[in-house]
């Protein structure tokens, strides 16, 4: 097997990891609304299942779908999490600036 084979393989396996992190993070979010929390997690299933159709042969999917969705799961991801940390570093200020 050729190394960059391998190599693809090691970045597709810690993206993966990376976007279930992510889809952890933004899960564990309480203040969030159910339909936020549960969209990243959604998009990296449908991503999975489009990816898994390459087995079968259903490879135009795969091609023209899996990426975009992987993308959309960092991208929402990151977004959420990005905004939780604001709320609370403006929450923290406002409870240092009010005695």
């Amino acid at each position: 097997m050729p190394l960059t084979l391998i190599l693809i393989a090691l970045f597709a396996l810690a993206f993966l990891l990376f976007s279930i992190v992510l889809c952890v993070r933004v899960w564990w979010m309480t203040e969030l609304p159910l339909w936020r929390r549960i969209l990243p997690t959604l998009l990296l299933c449908l991503a999975l299942a489009a990816s898994i159709g390459r087995a079968w042969g259903i490879t135009a999917v795969a091609e023209a779908v899996a990426f975009p969705l992987n993308a959309a799961t960092a991208l929402l991801g990151m977004f959420e999490l990005d905004r939780q940390r604001s709320r609370r570093s403006a929450a923290l200020e406002q409870a240092e600036i009010s005695p």
